[in-house]
């Protein structure tokens, strides 16, 4: 195992740390597997931002007598509706979440205490200018958290707090795709627009780079935490529902690499749901020059059809018809690829179809990556007939 310094806060992190979206609903023999298997490969980031009583439990349980050999990173404004994520900045749902964390993970420290899910300057503001922030500021002058960390997937967002000294650490996604759409048509395209027209220059410094991102970190010392290396899977070689409509295709170990190549990153924070997800992650320290290599792939690749790509990342919740948004984009993506009787069955066991969506289009606004999903759910309706 490698560790890198996290910015300001002095931590030793490793180089490869854990996510735990893909044990969010996991029992708890499958959240101790990963939680061994994280701890005996050396691993010693964890991050916990879903805010359901039963994974904190079960991550509780799991770290019972080894809390101490792990940095614990939580999220204020992260909390859970019905089984499904809901980010929330209602100070009484923030406040009854974040206390329930400490309960049911049973510590009495965050390490990283994130304000979570921030894209847009109206929620920047409410964040900053209000009591979230407050409140992360007293938790911190009482000693239960250490160090205070922003998760987002704006760019601009995250430099402004950065550049006013607001925060220690950014969460931030870093891969390949995220990173290397040309400037100049970025923000249209994460959008899903096909618009071939170029940005003004006021129009990206709207906009600034993800490397004028890492540039800013590390001159004010604050550590970047790299969220989905991965991309949600949709990088990997042998990730069944596509990649990203063919764009890459790389190995964990290369997924790895790039992101720790990346100026002022600290760690890759990869999902992992099993023992043989972490040791695939943790086969970058075993890993020679050759398969660390990604630069031949990237050169190959055709970045312009980045185009209304889900991440599964379930940003989009809470929907107020219970729908798994996230999983019947996957079913939809699978279908789409590999015919639809090959998810027919497992699509049709899901409780809430397609065909409850109410659309009330609040997914598409919610997605952090411009997704219209909403129109992925109609799609997954016509595609599976329910």
């Amino acid at each position: 195992m490698e560790y890198r310094v996290l910015g300001k806060t002095g931590l030793s992190v490793s180089t490869v740390s854990l996510g735990t979206e893909y044990i969010w609903h996991a029992p708890y023999e499958q959240v101790k597997e990963v939680i061994d298997a994280s701890l005996e490969g050396g691993i010693n980031y964890i991050d916990l931002f879903m805010g359901s009583d039963e994974v904190r439990a079960n991550m509780g349980q799991a770290l019972k007598g080894r809390r101490d050999q792990v940095i614990l990173a939580g999220h204020l404004g992260c909390a859970d509706q019905e089984g499904q994520y809901w980010k929330t900045r209602d100070m009484d749902v923030v406040t009854e979440y974040i206390e329930r964390f400490y309960r049911l993970v049973q510590t009495d420290v965050i390490d990283i205490l994130f304000l979570h899910n921030c894209d847009t300057k109206e929620d920047s503001d409410t964040i900053f200018q209000g009591p979230m922030y407050q409140k992360a500021l007293e938790l911190k002058a009482l000693g239960r958290a250490k160090w205070i960390g922003l998760s987002s997937h704006n760019t601009k967002v995250a430099m402004e707090a950065v550049s006013k000294g607001l925060i220690d650490v950014l969460m931030f996604p870093v891969n390949p795709i995220y990173n290397l759409l040309p400037r100049d048509r970025a923000h249209e395209r994460m959008k899903g627009n096909e618009t071939e027209e170029v940005l003004t220059e006021a129009e990206k410094a709207a906009y600034p780079s993800v490397q004028a991102l890492y540039r800013l970190c590390k001159e004010r010392q604050v550590g970047i935490v790299g969220m989905k290396p991965y991309a949600a899977g949709n990088l990997l070689e042998h990730f069944v529902g596509g990649n990203l409509k063919g764009l890459l295709t790389l190995s964990p170990v290369q997924c790895i690499a790039y992101a720790l190549d990346q100026m002022g990153v600290t760690c890759a924070l990869p999902g992992m749901k099993n023992r043989q997800e972490v040791e695939e992650a943790l086969a970058y320290f075993q890993a020679d020059a050759k398969a660390r290599s990604y630069q031949a792939l990237l050169e190959q690749s055709d970045l312009y059809r980045f185009h209304d790509q889900c991440m599964y990342c379930n940003h989009c919740q809470p929907c107020p018809a219970g729908l798994d948004i996230a999983m019947i984009t996957q079913y939809k993506d699978l279908a789409e690829k590999n015919g639809r009787l090959s998810v027919q069955e497992a699509y049709q066991a899901l409780k809430q179809t397609a065909k409850d969506c109410i659309s009330c289009g609040g997914c598409t606004r919610r997605c952090p990556f411009g997704v219209a999903a909403e129109e992925n759910i109609h799609r997954a309706q016509a595609l599976f007939g329910c």
